[in-house]
């Protein structure tokens, strides 16, 4: 069994979560990944989540944009008498999806694999360098090394959006993109030998595909 230990701070949102997060996130609630948006629909932080109970969600961040997205949200917090803080679980990254999922354990679907939010210490087998090649090979970008603050359609048009949920904060710059022209910008994985020397220069998560010895990474490719 192939376990990762993330870098992702897990949050508790509590009271009145389905009047507080619908209309300042960008998917619905029942989506695995979700994003709170600028006005201009840039990100501010890309999470997973799972709701927990009725009036629950865990939200798993990138720890780097903690403060950021608490700052963002303290305004919404006080009209909708939410709560939102950290807790003591930790986010692993089972490439197999073979854990069992235990008592106080909760997972989350991912493209391949799947996000154990756990308050056990599992053993974690996967390194660094492991989990980038992983990463890679299906396509899972991570915030604050591939992407930061970007409009969110760059970086992916449906991951975490939904055009069909209603209005949020951000839906008008993110709908008049995906509805009246395309993103500037997509973010794709290539080899390094594929792309001009400005794309190698800002190359992400550089890494040996060990199938073929050629070096790739996340990179932002011109929509033409």
């Amino acid at each position: 069994m192939r376990i990762y230990k993330t870098s992702k701070t897990v949050l508790s949102v509590s009271n009145n979560i389905d009047k507080f997060l619908p209309g300042i996130t960008a998917n619905t609630l029942d989506a695995p990944h979700n994003a709170f948006l600028s006005i201009h629909g840039r990100i501010v932080a890309t999470f997973d989540q799972v709701r927990v109970s009725e009036d629950q969600m865990l939200l798993c961040v990138e720890k780097e944009f903690v403060e950021d997205l608490l700052n963002h949200v303290q305004r919404y917090l006080m009209l909708s008498g939410s709560t939102i803080e950290e807790t003591d679980y930790a986010a692993y990254f089972d490439l197999d999806n073979e854990h069992s999922i235990g008592e106080d354990e909760f997972c989350i679907a991912q493209p391949e694999g799947k996000l154990v939010i756990s308050q056990n210490n599992l053993e974690a087998t996967v390194s660094d360098a492991e989990f980038i090649s992983f990463r890679l090979d299906h396509n899972l970008p991570q915030q604050g090394l591939d992407y930061r603050n970007e409009m969110v359609l760059n970086v992916s048009v449906e991951r975490f959006t939904s055009f069909t949920k209603g209005c949020y904060l951000g839906q008008e710059a993110v709908s008049k993109v995906y509805n009246r022209s395309k993103p500037t910008w997509r973010l794709e994985v290539k080899y390094a030998d594929e792309c001009s020397e400005e794309e190698v220069s800002k190359m992400t998560s550089r890494s040996v595909d060990p199938a073929n010895n050629r070096e790739r990474g996340f990179v932002f490719i011109k929509n033409e």
